[in-house]
């Protein structure tokens, strides 16, 4: 249930795309990503957001992350084998895991259930909401529990992208759990 051989092509070809991102490009698709997010109904609904520390080229959304009352960030904390997601406030403090990517410490974590929106990392996606990620399987088994609804009322999973990690179609196996929606620095794309 882990990295599927034909997407290893894919995912060399478009984190080596993603990573030559020119710096002056990559922060203006930030900032065009993060005004779509800020300008989506569910972005304002939302009380429990979790979203990614960037790793790897991955769009920067720390930006997102401004003091609001009544809206609280989580973000990923990951095992060998499971993910998590942890409050990341004021006073947490960050340390690397072993991939390299920060997370929170000490940790408080939630339910993913309790989630309102999942702002999620990816390597591809196609038109249909198929998500291509690194491989290890974090986010379909944290999420598993969303391929059994009949009506997907929360968290939402919403890609976030650069517009070169859209394809047309990828191979959705039994496992993926698919996205609600993407946002790139050029479009919004409601899956559902």
């Amino acid at each position: 249930m882990t990295a599927r051989a034909g997407d290893a092509a894919l995912r060399r070809e478009v984190r080596a795309a993603r990573r030559a991102i020119p710096e002056a490009e990559r922060l203006a698709a930030d900032q065009a990503i993060i005004a779509r997010i800020r300008s989506l109904p569910l972005w304002r609904s939302a009380r429990h957001v979790a979203l990614f520390l960037p790793f790897d080229g991955e769009p920067d959304l720390t930006p997102l992350m401004t003091p609001a009352g009544r809206r609280r960030f989580f973000v990923p904390v990951i095992t060998r084998k499971a993910m998590n997601f942890a409050w990341l406030g004021p006073g947490v403090s960050l340390v690397t895991n072993f991939y390299g990517i920060l997370e929170p410490q000490p940790q408080l974590l939630v339910d993913p259930r309790s989630l309102d929106l999942v702002l999620t990392p990816l390597v591809a996606f196609d038109k249909t909401g198929t998500r291509v990620g690194v491989g290890a399987g974090y986010y379909d088994r944290c999420f598993r529990f969303l391929r059994q609804r009949e009506i997907w009322r929360k968290p939402k999973l919403v890609g976030c992208a650069y517009q070169l990690q859209q394809r047309d179609s990828i191979k959705r196996n039994p496992w993926d759990v698919p996205l609600w929606a993407a946002v790139t620095e050029e479009a919004f794309s409601s899956f559902w």
